[in-house]
């Protein structure tokens, strides 16, 4: 059960995060686009970086058994 959370807060960290990446372009290029992943970006971050920690951490786990 923890690594479908793990999983799931990875796949949503990297939603998030091509969001950012779209959001950076637009505002690049002028042209209008929603404001909410900027607003949340650090929030998306720290999502990312716990589902990725928490991935490795059960992968590691179920090879020292």
């Amino acid at each position: 059960m923890l690594k479908r959370l793990f999983d799931w807060m990875t796949v949503i960290g990297l939603i998030l995060l091509l969001g950012r990446i779209l959001t950076a372009i637009f505002l690049f290029l002028d042209i209008p686009f929603t404001s909410f992943f900027q607003d949340y970006s650090i929030i998306s971050v720290i999502i990312l970086i716990i589902g990725l920690v928490g991935q490795q951490a059960v992968k590691d786990r179920k090879t020292n058994r």
